[in-house]
């Protein structure tokens, strides 16, 4: 496994936070690992900002390798791909993320992708993220959250995820609000109703504070189970 990609079941259920996790261990272990995130969208702070996300990423992996290439496509406005486009009036060249993921491969040892919102979030109007996911031919794992209904987001993303015949890895379990279904109850209805592998369960943080996110991330799971022994 050369890469991995980082999914979700719905947008701000803490991609960016386990894939900067993620990232940020294998570089504890000496590994070299590259970051990139094909779509970002959201208000620039200047004209020469870059996704917080983005900058996110960049900065716990290391990278400086070019903006072009990690985030190919940034959208200032807080929406899908496909209907940025449609507000801006701009397109999108799917081979210039195809290309600046085969780019990224080449300068480092692993790569780690972040997607945008969910699977069946928009990049056009017939291709959608697990779309990318296919074309890219690449691992994924899913970050869900806890709150009620999670079970019913979980399941259908994980049934697309069969229907699109994607790689998947597992789960991790992200709480990002305090209430809803207790971690250790969530964790054993995914086992159960997808035979899948849940890595982990990472409790809610009150005061949140991302370096201790990162920090604390190797608490709940070793990130070598990802599959990443063959580095």
């Amino acid at each position: 496994m050369k890469s991995l990609f980082v999914t979700g079941t719905d947008t701000n259920i803490g991609k960016t936070c386990v894939t900067a996790s993620i990232v940020k261990n294998l570089r504890d272990r000496n590994i070299d690992v590259g970051v990139m995130k094909p779509f970002a969208s959201g208000y620039k702070k200047n004209s020469n900002s870059i996704s917080e996300d983005v900058e996110i990423l960049m900065k716990y992996s290391g990278s400086h390798d070019p903006v072009d290439l990690v985030n190919p496509y940034f959208f200032e406005i807080p929406t899908s791909p496909y209907d940025a486009c449609k507000i801006l009036a701009q397109k999108i060249n799917l081979k210039k993320i195809i290309d600046a993921y085969h780019k990224l491969l080449t300068f480092h040892d692993f790569l780690i992708v972040e997607g945008i919102g969910g699977l069946m979030t928009p990049i056009t109007q017939n291709y959608f993220v697990s779309n990318l996911i296919s074309e890219l031919d690449i691992d994924t794992i899913i970050v869900t959250g806890s709150k009620l209904g999670t079970v019913n987001h979980t399941l259908l993303t994980y049934e697309h995820c069969k229907q699109m015949q994607l790689k998947l890895k597992g789960f991790v379990i992200n709480q990002t609000e305090h209430d809803g279904y207790k971690l250790s109850n969530l964790k054993q209805q995914i086992i159960e109703l997808t035979n899948q592998i849940v890595y982990c369960a990472i409790p809610y943080h009150k005061n949140f504070e991302l370096d201790m996110y990162v920090d604390n991330f190797p608490n709940f799971v070793n990130v070598s189970n990802f599959g990443f022994e063959d580095i």
